[in-house]
């Protein structure tokens, strides 16, 4: 039998961007016909990778993370 994965909660943040900021990102939304939450996601994940991969993220952040996606992956079944 085959589990299927429940979809964790998501966790609402608040950021403050200034105007120019807005602008170039709600105007790629609208180019690609994306809503902005999408757009904005996109990014964070995006530069979250590239920050791990050099080095920039604390490694105590990165092992809490993994630790997280075992966890996870464990109550998953896999």
């Amino acid at each position: 039998m085959i589990k299927a994965a429940t979809r964790e909660n998501q966790v609402k943040l608040t950021v403050s961007v200034p105007p120019s900021l807005h602008v170039l990102l709600r105007s790629w939304a609208l180019c690609e016909g994306r809503e902005l939450t999408s757009v904005v996601l996109q990014c964070v994940e995006l530069s979250i990778r590239q920050l791990k991969s050099n080095g920039s993220i604390p490694s105590a952040a990165v092992r809490a993370y993994e630790g997280a996606c075992d966890e996870r992956l464990a109550i998953g079944g896999l």
